[in-house]
C-alpha cells in the first residue's frame, strides 16, 4: 500500500523548523547539506559532467534561508510519516531528494543527445481529408504534408530544452547556473550569488497565467527568445536583453555577441545533424509514418 503524502505546506513548514532549529543548535543546515551533496555529487563526477555540478548545487542553499528567495525552494515530495523525524533526519533526506533532482536530469544527459519519441496522438484522417481535397484529391500529398508535421511538432517538442542547452554553456564560465531538474520553482537560470533569478522561453505568447503570476509574486524576471509575432513582416529576437540579464549576474566583463540568434541556429542544426534521432516524423502504431498517414487517409475514404 503506497504511503500518504504529506501536502507542501505541510512539508514547507517542517523544513523550516528544521532549518531553524538545527541551526539554533550549533548543527548547522548548510553543513548537512553540503555533506549531502559531497556524497551524491563527489567532486571526482565532475570529469563525467560539463559543469561542476558539486559547486553548483552548493550554490543554491541560500534559497532555503532568506526569506524573499524562499518562493524558489522546490516542491519535494514527501511522506507524512517523514514530518515525525527529527530536525536533523528530516534535513537529510529533503537535502538527498533536492539534491537527486539535480544529478538525476544530468544523468538523463543533455537535450541534444535525446532520442524523440514517436508521437502518441493519432492524425486525425478528417484533416488528411481537408487537405487532400485543397490539393486536387491528392491524399498522398496530403500525407506527405502531415508527415512533415509531425517533423516540426518533434523539433518544437525538444526546441525549449535545446535553447537552455544553448545558454547554460554559454553563460556558465559568467557564474550563471542552469537548473535543472526543476531544483528551483518556476527558474530555469541562476546566478551563483542567487541575487538574479531567470525564466527562459522561446517565444512571447509561451508562459501560462499561473507561471506569470508565480513570477511575478516572487520578482523573477521571464526571457522570450522571439516574439510571437512579426513586426513589419520581420521576426524578431531579444538576445541583448538576455546579454544584460547575465551581465546583472556577474563581475565578469560579458561580450556583446555572447549569444546571438545566428549562433543559435547554428547550435541547433549541428546538434540535428550529429544526433539524427533528435526528433522524429513517427506516430505509434503505424510504423513508417508517411506510409501509414496515406493508408490511414486511404482507409477512411473507403471506410463506410
Amino acid at each position: 500500500m503506497p504511503k500518504e503524502r504529506a501536502s507542501k505546506e505541510k512539508v514547507y513548514d517542517k523544513l523550516s523548523d528544521s532549518l531553524n532549529w538545527c541551526n539554533s543548535h550549533d548543527d548547522y543546515a548548510q553543513k548537512r547539506f553540503s555533506a549531502v551533496v559531497d556524497i551524491q555529487l563527489p567532486r571526482d563526477l565532475n570529469a563525467d559532467f560539463p559543469m561542476d555540478l558539486n559547486k553548483q548545487m552548493k550554490a543554491l542553499f541560500p534559497v532555503l534561508l532568506q526569506d524573499e528567495l524562499r518562493g524558489y525552494r522546490p516542491n519535494i515530495a514527501m511522506n507524512k510519516e517523514d514530518l515525525a523525524l527529527a530536525p536533523s533526519a528530516f534535513l537529510d533526506l529533503w537535502f538527498s531528494k533536492w539534491v537527486r533532482k539535480f544529478k538525476t536530469a544530468w544523468d538523463r544527459g543533455l537535450p541534444s543527445q535525446q532520442v524523440a519519441k514517436p508521437k502518441q496522438a493519432a492524425t486525425d484522417p478528417a484533416l488528411i481529408a481537408i487537405v487532400a481535397a485543397h490539393m486536387g484529391d491528392n491524399g498522398a500529398l496530403a500525407g506527405e504534408y502531415a508527415w512533415h508535421h509531425n517533423l516540426f511538432m518533434s523539433a518544437e517538442n525538444v526546441g525549449g530544452n535545446l535553447l537552455e542547452e544553448y545558454i547554460a554553456f554559454k553563460a556558465k564560465d559568467y557564474g550563471w547556473i542552469w537548473c535543472r531538474g526543476e531544483v528551483l520553482t518556476a527558474v530555469d537560470f541562476c546566478n551563483t550569488d542567487c541575487s538574479c533569478f531567470i525564466q527562459i522561453k522561446n517565444k512571447s505568447n509561451t508562459e501560462n497565467s499561473s507561471g506569470k503570476g508565480y513570477r511575478q509574486d516572487h520578482d523573477a524576471r521571464v526571457w522570450y527568445r522571439m516574439n510571437a509575432k512579426r513586426i513589419k513582416g520581420e521576426i524578431v529576437t531579444y538576445w541583448p536583453e538576455l546579454i544584460d540579464v547575465i551581465r546583472e549576474g556577474t563581475k565578469q566583463d560579458v561580450p556583446d555577441d555572447l549569444l546571438n540568434e545566428s549562433d543559435y541556429l547554428s547550435f541547433v542544426s549541428n546538434a540535428s545533424q550529429s544526433n539524427e534521432k533528435l526528433i522524429t516524423d513517427t506516430e505509434e502504431g503505424i510504423g513508417s509514418t508517411l506510409e501509414g498517414l496515406t493508408q490511414a487517409y486511404a482507409f477512411g475514404r473507403n471506410a463506410k
